[in-house]
């Protein structure tokens, strides 16, 4: 969903800046969504970086009818798209919504889209946690359902690959 950057996220991004004070960027690609945007722009302000560019393939998976629904109304209304544990089931096919393959599909491209420009330009990425996993399951050849058992993340936290 496209929703605003909270008090909490804005914090957590002025406390990734200043990680990241000593990198030089020439630039941010980021997705378009909201909180991601408005985290772009944060760190684009403190890190005195000027040039923004927004990347749709960089847009969290969309949940269909999930879409909007917090997890614990996703679970009490949709059980079968949950295992045991409550975890999400990956490669649910759920109505309206964007299947498992089409997902990596288009993470896929936005990688090598990154690698590209990586070749001539210092560039930070912002996104969200689903694409974070695919991503770095690409970049590592990793399944992307196995990735949670090689990698932990934390919200506004950066990961570098």
């Amino acid at each position: 969903m496209d929703s605003p950057l909270t008090q909490k996220g804005i914090s957590q991004a002025l406390e990734t800046a200043t990680k990241l004070k000593n990198y030089q960027f020439d630039s941010i690609i980021s997705s378009p969504l909201g909180r991601a945007f408005e985290t772009a722009k944060i760190l684009a302000e403190n890190l005195k970086i000027t040039k923004i560019i927004t990347n749709v393939n960089l847009t969290e998976r969309h949940l269909g009818v999930m879409q909007g629904k917090t997890k614990e109304e996703s679970i009490k209304i949709f059980p079968q798209f949950f295992d045991e544990n409550n975890r999400f089931i990956h490669g649910s096919e759920i109505p309206q919504g964007e299947t498992l393959k089409e997902f990596l599909s288009r993470v896929n491209t936005v990688v090598g889209e990154l690698k590209e420009i990586s070749k001539t330009s210092r560039i930070l990425v912002v996104t969200h946690d689903g694409v974070l996993h695919a991503v770095v399951g690409i970049v590592n050849e990793i399944e992307f359902g196995d990735v949670q058992n090689h990698y932990k993340f934390a919200h506004c936290e950066p990961v570098f690959l």
